[in-house]
């Protein structure tokens, strides 16, 4: 299983040579000039930050979670940490486990206040 960072670095990658191939075929057929871009200058750049985006995450893809900025839109965790981190978080905010966390924090609360009476 492979994290949705690898995936988005695999699509970016895809993107990049599928661009590049454009331009350059742009370029053997005359279309585009290197004196003159113009309206096809977009393709080479948005080839150009799709693979320098790709290099970027494939560069930090060994790091710890959540010290990359786009880790929040894009998680480096790998699916099956992920899930089992996901099913942890649910059982802890079910709702049939609510009753008791409330009357444990009521029970802190008014042992917290009996201490501060005496």
């Amino acid at each position: 299983m492979e994290s949705p960072a690898e995936r988005l670095g695999r699509l970016l990658v895809g993107m990049f040579l599928a661009l590049l191939l454009v331009t350059a075929f742009a370029v053997l057929d005359g279309r585009i000039s290197r004196f003159e871009m113009g309206f096809g200058a977009i393709f080479a750049i948005i080839a150009l930050l799709s693979g320098g985006f790709a290099l970027l995450l494939r560069a930090v893809g060994g790091g710890a979670p959540s010290s990359f900025p786009t880790d929040g839109w894009f998680s480096r965790e790998e699916e099956q940490a992920m899930h089992i981190r996901l099913e942890s978080e649910m059982e802890e905010a079910s709702i049939e486990n609510m009753g008791a966390d409330w009357a444990r924090m009521e029970m802190e609360h008014l042992e917290t206040k009996h201490l501060e009476e005496e």
